[in-house]
């Protein structure tokens, strides 16, 4: 685990779960960082809507123009990031910069929509966690930050505190809430529960199909769930006791919500997903978009971002609260320990398993 600052109360452990996060505040930093070259232009970013997108308006980007003295300009955006592209001039994208999870980069990556980063390039590319560079997809995008999966629950009215997945198979298991967007998703979470395979590896290999769908229909689900809100309603409705989530949306919304308290546990061993970075073909400023990659993986930017939003970073020197630190592991040795998606593992069946999935919830 990475080092934790001094002061910060102990939060979520994993085996353990947790009520609320309370993210620190962020010190005064613009100013004091140095780094990229001084300017008067816009780059424009896309980032993900919501919590993501307020951390972004309220500390990376009064941070990033202090620094450089360029504008940034954000756009919020959950789906369609590649749809806009796409739809876009070749010469005049919608951004300039966007982030996206593997499958986002992979697909990208296809249609040749990013200008893959030259490492070199990146002043701060040398402190990146060797096992958050070994999928395809950091050859177009940059790992900037990750996430874990986690139990999220209604601690008022939940008959059962799960601690790992296995759990999800127990005598006491009952009224569970799961996602139905992705398969990829829920199906590493069936491998672990499998382990079949190290680490939920058998999503890679097509002979394990049915016995993944096999593991997800013998599980007490009480519903599938679609949109966040869904999630939220069926725990304080008392219609699913547990649901499967993120950790750090997980902690925002028991931090935020007085609606009932909100318990989250992140198993040992769990799933998760990284955060790349792409320059956007078409870009206004190629050199800009890269400067503003390399100052995404500053310590100290990151170490700003990661007091406010529990998720992993990159860069091996940032400083997560403790919050983070015991419940995710921050060490790149440890990461063996989260599952990450690697979609192009899967990309050449995943369009016959989302039309499958699809058709297995709308069944369940």
């Amino acid at each position: 685990m990475a080092d934790q600052p001094a002061g910060d109360a102990v939060g979520a452990s994993r085996r353990t779960y947790l009520t609320a996060a309370g993210g620190a505040a962020v010190t005064a930093l613009a100013g004091c960082m140095g780094g990229t070259a001084s300017g008067t232009d816009t780059l424009r970013v896309s980032v993900w809507s919501g919590t993501n997108e307020t951390v972004f308006r309220e500390v990376i980007k009064p941070m990033y123009e202090e620094r450089t003295g360029n504008t940034l300009e954000l756009s919020g955006n959950w789906q369609g990031i590649l749809s806009k592209i796409r739809q876009s001039p070749a010469d005049d994208p919608p951004f300039d910069v966007t982030v996206g999870v593997g499958r986002t980069n992979y697909r990208g990556q296809q249609d040749d929509l990013w200008v893959p980063v030259d490492y070199d390039d990146l002043s701060n590319a040398g402190g990146i966690k060797s096992n958050l560079r070994q999928y395809q997809m950091a050859e177009s995008g940059v790992p900037v930050a990750y996430g874990a999966h986690a139990y999220v629950y209604n601690e008022n009215s939940a008959a059962w505190t799960p601690e790992s997945w296995s759990d999800l198979q127990s005598d006491a298991a009952e009224n569970v809430a799961l996602p139905s967007d992705f398969w990829l998703k829920l199906f590493m979470m069936a491998a672990l529960l499998r382990d079949d395979e190290p680490m939920a590896d058998e999503v890679y290999d097509p002979q394990y199909m049915d016995a993944l769908f096999d593991t997800v229909e013998g599980l007490p689900v009480s519903t599938f769930y679609q949109g966040t809100q869904q999630l939220w309603t069926a725990l304080g409705e008392g219609l699913a006791d547990v649901g499967h989530y993120f950790f750090a949306y997980g902690l925002r919304k028991a931090r935020d919500t007085d609606e009932y308290p909100i318990g989250v546990t992140v198993p040992d061993p769990t799933t998760g997903y990284i955060d790349y970075y792409q320059i956007v073909r078409g870009a206004s400023d190629e050199a800009m978009a890269t400067e503003f990659i390399d100052f995404m993986l500053d310590p100290e930017v990151q170490s700003a971002y990661a007091a406010e939003f529990n998720l992993g970073f990159s860069h091996e020197e940032t400083t997560h609260p403790s919050t983070t630190a015991d419940a995710l592991p921050i060490a790149n040795d440890d990461l063996d320990q989260i599952a990450f998606q690697n979609f192009a593992g899967v990309a050449e069946f995943s369009g016959d398993m989302s039309d499958r999935f699809r058709a297995f919830v709308q069944d369940n």
